[in-house]
């Protein structure tokens, strides 16, 4: 399954809240709280010395997704400019392969020029 097909599959169970503002927090919100439930199952790893439950991780990761290509549609944001945009922001950061020094020492107005283009 491609992006774009992705995105409208995952548009059928997807809430309307009736306005933008609403659907945008309710999107933001979901991506924070997957995020964490996809740490959690590294604290408990690491705190508790539970197995990594990958077939877990994984679906986490599936809602991350359908947070972020629903946010996307209702912004009509191309997901696949997106990660265009994010791979040569990274080419320009570490010209190379990822450096600390580059890491620490990053041009951000011309990242920003590379997102706004």
């Amino acid at each position: 399954m491609n992006l774009k097909e992705y995105q409208e599959k995952a548009s059928r169970t997807c809430a309307d809240l009736g306005y933008r503002e609403k659907n945008d927090l309710h999107m933001a919100l979901g991506l924070a709280t997957e995020a964490g439930e996809f740490a959690d199952i590294f604290k408990k790893h690491l705190a508790y010395k539970k197995e990594v439950d990958y077939v877990n991780a994984a679906e986490e990761i599936g809602d991350i997704f359908w947070y972020a290509a629903n946010f996307c549609r209702m912004n009509n944001i191309s997901i696949e400019e997106i990660l265009d945009k994010n791979i040569a922001k990274l080419a320009k950061r570490y010209p190379e392969k990822f450096t600390e020094y580059n890491a620490l020492n990053r041009d951000l107005d011309a990242e920003r020029s590379i997102l706004e283009s």
